[in-house]
């Protein structure tokens, strides 16, 4: 359900929760685009970002995706709440072999205390995009408070 922006524009106030994220920042994903209800995060091949065969770890792949639908939801749910992941089911349908992840994520359904979203993964090997992976998650909606701005 969406909320009244902050004067602040949305893309500002999504950057600003990647950049306090460790884990996203040590990794080099970067937001790459949001629009209301969908966004999409890069993330390029590092060896901080593999497995043992030098792929994109399926770790990587399911955090990029979680991030990817959380921050959809994010775009209609900020500046009065943010969300948390309830949970996710994620399918690796081909292996993370390239030089870039990308993430798109996109609402389903918005409600009061839950969201529902999906997020399509891609791999970009030699500047051509393949499906590696498909997630559907829950998350729950939070006020944003202190403690989590």
């Amino acid at each position: 359900m969406p909320q009244t922006l902050s004067p602040k524009p949305i893309h500002a106030l999504l950057e600003a929760s990647i950049a306090r994220q460790g884990t996203l920042t040590a990794w080099g994903a970067r937001l790459a685009g949001a629009a209301e209800g969908s966004c999409e995060m890069v993330l390029p091949m590092s060896a901080a970002v593999t497995q043992q065969h030098g792929f994109f770890h399926g770790g990587v792949i399911g955090a990029l995706a979680d991030v990817a639908g959380g921050y959809a939801a994010n775009t209609l749910l900020m500046p009065n709440n943010e969300c948390l992941t309830a949970e996710y089911k994620i399918n690796i349908v081909a292996p993370g072999i390239g030089q870039l992840l990308i993430a798109r994520g996109r609402v389903l359904k918005a409600g009061k205390t839950l969201v529902v979203t999906a997020a399509d993964v891609f791999v970009v090997k030699d500047g051509v995009e393949k499906l590696c992976a498909i997630m559907q998650q829950t998350l729950f909606v939070i006020p944003v408070t202190f403690e989590n701005t």
